[in-house]
């Protein structure tokens, strides 16, 4: 999940935001639009259904991903679906780090990323 402090740049696509495992399971969700903890397993092979179900349990928790309840069956499971497309994931992540950096330098930061976007950076 998005925590400024685990952002890292020098890594390559969602990683740079997410963990391997989140990218993952969000690229998957963005694909299939609506799955079960078993079925990302069932598609993630080398991760155990422990670990599925915990990095979707942080995906929802942190607002990257619905989790909806389905009782139709025997037994009530949950439904994963994502919580917008890439660019809305995009959009959130943007509108955080740009929140931090006012945060911590002011609305300097807004004006430097008006003035890179002329410059065409």
């Amino acid at each position: 999940m998005v925590k400024i402090e685990r952002i890292s740049l020098d890594k390559e696509g969602l990683t740079k935001f997410f963990s391997p495992n989140e990218a993952r399971i969000l690229e998957l969700l963005w694909e299939k639009k609506k799955m079960t903890s078993p079925e990302i397993q069932q598609q993630c092979k080398d991760l155990s259904l422990a670990c599925v179900a915990g990095t979707l349990d942080r995906l929802a928790k942190s607002g990257f991903v619905n989790r909806t309840i389905d009782e139709t069956g025997p037994r009530v499971r949950y439904i994963y679906s994502p919580v917008g497309n890439r660019q809305k994931v995009g959009t959130k992540i943007c509108e955080k780090i740009i929140d931090c950096l006012v945060d911590t330098f002011g609305e300097s930061t807004v004006n430097t990323i008006g003035k890179s976007r002329k410059r065409g950076n």
